[in-house]
């Protein structure tokens, strides 16, 4: 225990001189690049703790992992729909003490729903340890890693929407640091399992997130009034978000446990795998998403609607570009690089790669889209619009799953959001084109 202290002691002391240093860096390097290599960092983090678990572990230990992560994908959906796009959305348009009152006010509402999630993964986890011990665990852990896990994302997001890409970087920095360190040691010491991964995951954080708390304590003021007042506020125009991100999540998360449910977690595990080798994109399509999402949202603020449009067509435009033509490397190499970096025993996905590359595709440019609406503030439609997502899991989804395991989960996945994304689209360009129109 006092070694790890004394590691984390070592790293914040690095972390605070890398702060400075990337200071002086962000003045002569573009935003972009910056989210670009943040991304990278955060994604090679996720990269290296799958492709350990899916080489060291069983092929069950791995869909154990899948599972309890698309749980965790599913809160920072919730999250993120009510606290942190919320603070993306209207932080913009604030002057520098309301900015003040207003962050310190989203903070407290993610504590407060990330501690309580977090008690309630814990008790979720006993109750399923009962009927599955390595499952019961795997959650267990991640509950009490949680509110951790979701304090990183929020620290990253409202730095993205603060425009503070550096400040993003260095905590991106110091949590792969921390947690390829654990890890490491884990390895070392033959104890690395899917619920020890999480454990190391959330102390990492922990540690991040003190570090990042304390760097920008300045920037946060605190009063009651506007606590009750931004809580309101954040759920007036939340809710839809909230409806809408729910909605989303769980047609598309839930793809994992039903394919552990009709075939067992050790295809669980090959849908993890395959999902793996798609994180390889995640440097250039996550970074350009923290870098375009905010960009949208200042767009409408800065120029109008006319200026919102254009920045959501030339999102779309470069994220379709970048993700057909990695579809199109994943079919010829998907299937050896499942193998190569998580086993043999993983071999013959190379289909299900191509169709989660060609689903990411469409997903970015829904992506674009979605965060146009918001700026609009017009979130319902894109609640009523993911409808058709949940719709179509509930009606084709689950049979496919259980006719053709990942690839029918894969092949669901795709048609779903392709018809999503073009409603969105539509509605997107109609009701733009309405308001400009009024404008002019």
């Amino acid at each position: 225990m006092g070694r790890a202290a004394d590691i984390g002691i070592r790293v914040t002391r690095c972390a605070h001189r890398a702060e400075r240093a990337v200071s002086r860096v962000q003045r002569g390097v573009p935003n972009s690049a910056l989210s670009v290599a943040d991304q990278i960092a955060a994604s090679a983090t996720t990269f290296l703790t799958g492709a350990l678990i899916g080489r060291v572990c069983t092929k069950e230990e791995f869909g154990y992992y899948m599972i309890a992560f698309s749980l965790l994908t599913l809160l920072m959906t919730v999250q993120g729909s009510l606290i942190s796009t919320p603070f993306m959305v209207r932080f913009p348009r604030l002057e520098e003490q309301d900015a003040r009152r207003f962050a310190g006010s989203s903070l407290v509402h993610q504590c407060a729903f990330a501690f309580t999630v977090s008690i309630l993964a814990v008790a979720s986890g006993a109750i399923v340890h009962s009927f599955s011990a390595p499952l019961g665990r795997t959650i267990v852990a991640l509950g009490g890693a949680l509110a951790f896990l979701l304090l990183r994302d929020y620290a990253r997001q409202t730095s993205f929407a603060r425009l503070a890409y550096a400040q993003a970087l260095v905590l991106d920095l110091m949590l792969a640091a921390l947690h390829v360190g654990g890890l490491a040691m884990l390895f070392l010491a033959d104890a690395l399992t899917a619920w020890s991964a999480f454990v190391v995951l959330g102390a990492a954080c922990a540690l991040s997130g003190a570090h990042w708390y304390l760097v920008t304590r300045r920037e946060r003021a605190y009063t009651r009034d506007a606590i009750v007042t931004d809580l309101t506020h954040n759920w007036s125009s939340g809710k839809w978000l909230l409806a809408s991100g729910l909605v989303w999540a769980v047609s598309m998360n839930l793809y994992a446990w039903v394919i552990a449910g009709f075939h067992g977690a050790a295809t669980a595990g090959a849908w993890a795998a395959a999902l793996g080798v798609m994180t390889l994109i995640n440097p250039l399509m996550l970074g350009a998403q923290n870098y375009l999402g905010p960009r949208i949202m200042h767009a409408r603020a800065e120029g109008g609607v006319m200026r919102l449009r254009r920045a959501v067509r030339d999102s779309a435009a470069a994220f379709c570009a970048m993700l057909l033509a990695f579809t199109v490397a994943m079919a010829f190499a998907g299937d050896p690089l499942v193998t190569l970096i998580y086993g043999a025993k993983y071999a013959g996905n190379g289909t299900l790669v191509v169709l989660l590359s060609l689903n990411a595709t469409v997903l970015t440019v829904g992506f674009a889209v979605s965060r146009g609406l918001f700026a609009l503030e017009l979130a319902h439609i894109d609640f009523y619009v993911n409808f058709v997502a949940l719709a179509s899991f509930l009606v084709f989804g689950i049979a496919l799953v259980r006719w053709t395991g990942p690839v029918g989960a894969a092949a669901a996945q795709l048609i779903t959001n392709a018809i999503a994304t073009a409603i969105r689209s539509a509605a997107f360009v109609h009701l733009g084109g309405r308001l400009v129109g009024k404008a002019a």
